[in-house]
């Protein structure tokens, strides 16, 4: 072994040598490592989070869709407006009959006894007549016959269209026979015009506010029966897929018209 000379500094044996650069290391090593945990952190979060979640506040940017859209099974708040090129959805349960298209009309005062007779939409040149139809013993409300295809139904324990409340008309849209009376119903869109004829002479002319397709089992009894000031119209026929084994169509398509004018026959 080999003697050391005054002054000169011993120098470290092999294992000596790696834990002294062990030792300056690992500070450096520990500072990189914290800001690498964190960095993998905020991308997890970032991966994990919608743009929505991840924003402090405000509307959505330009090309960011609102959280209630994105979400499966999401239902608009209102009534869409229909037409043919406009798919026909139905609206959140919660939701209100849609805004009316024009001002509403004062409702018909009527003088004795009166009946709708005769329902016509230029638009989809229907011009049907029409019968009472009441409630089954499952507390459905019946239709018309389907012998009688290409005649539509007034539900007679409503209000008569024209009188304040909404008036309900109904309507096959197909029969084994071929198309029905509200074959073409799905056509009609907000500002469309709808006329009933009456027995007492007065034509009580609506305007479309809206139109929907909702699924059976959840027909929106409240937004077609509700209360109401004006003098309001539901037509509602079939629509959806056709069910071969229950020979029933899966959805409703309706129709929400308001008053908008009164004449003469």
């Amino acid at each position: 072994m080999n003697q050391l000379e005054p002054g000169q500094t011993p120098l470290p044996l092999p294992d000596e040598q790696r834990r002294q650069r062990w030792n300056k290391a690992l500070p450096a090593i520990l500072i990189v490592g914290s800001f690498g945990g964190i960095a993998l952190i905020m991308a997890g979060l970032l991966a994990v989070l919608s743009p929505e979640e991840a924003a402090i506040e405000g509307p959505p940017g330009p090309g960011i869709t609102p959280m209630a859209q994105q979400m499966p099974g999401a239902l608009p708040p209102t009534v869409g407006p229909g037409g043919l090129d406009v798919p026909l959805t139905a609206a959140a349960p919660s939701a209100p009959p849609p805004i009316p298209a024009v001002v509403p009309v004062a409702p018909i005062v009527d003088v004795g006894a009166v009946l709708p007779a005769k329902i016509v939409i230029p638009q989809v040149g229907l011009n049907a007549s029409l019968r009472t139809v009441g409630v089954l013993r499952n507390g459905e409300v019946q239709v018309p016959p389907l012998s009688q295809p290409k005649v539509a139904g007034w539900y007679k324990l409503g209000p008569v269209p024209g009188q304040p409340g909404p008036a309900v008309i109904l309507g096959h849209v197909t029969t084994k026979q071929g198309p029905a009376v509200f074959h073409r119903l799905r056509e009609v869109k907000r500002g469309s015009k709808i006329q009933i004829v009456r027995t007492d002479g007065a034509v009580a002319e609506f305007t479309v506010d809206g139109v929907e397709q909702v699924s059976k089992n959840t027909f929106p009894t409240n937004r077609v029966y509700g209360r109401l000031d004006t003098a309001g119209l539901r037509l509602i026929t079939c629509g959806g897929v056709y069910n071969r084994r229950t020979g029933h169509y899966t959805d409703n398509i309706i129709v929400y018209a308001t008053l908008s004018a009164t004449k003469t026959a």
